[in-house]
């Protein structure tokens, strides 16, 4: 999160410099201007970055229960139908490797 917000703060300083050179304003008129839109702009990207990262992290968190859970769901599938038939345990193990749910 630090290289975000030292991302920002040197985006925001762009972003005056630029506006200060657009508008053909000497670069020092309005110097308190500067760490104000360098700390808006590194809070900003900042936030944006904990944000993604967090969403991230929930979605890999709800791909890893489905997951799990699928492959719970088979591995009781298959370990039903085994001890229904009788012990086939060597089968059973097979097929489970074979379909990759271990």
């Amino acid at each position: 999160m630090e290289s975000a917000f030292i991302f920002g703060c040197l985006f925001g300083m762009g972003i005056r410099m630029t506006v200060s050179r657009v508008i053909r304003q000497p670069l020092l008129y309005k110097c308190h201007q500067y760490p104000k839109y360098m700390l808006y702009t590194g809070i900003a990207f900042s936030g944006f970055d904990w944000i993604r990262r967090l969403s991230l992290e929930t979605l890999c968190e709800k791909e890893e229960l489905s997951e799990y859970l699928v492959r719970t769901a088979r591995i009781n599938q298959l370990a039903t139908g085994a001890e229904s038939v009788g012990d086939y345990k060597k089968e059973f193990v097979q097929i489970a490797v074979d379909e990759h749910i271990y």
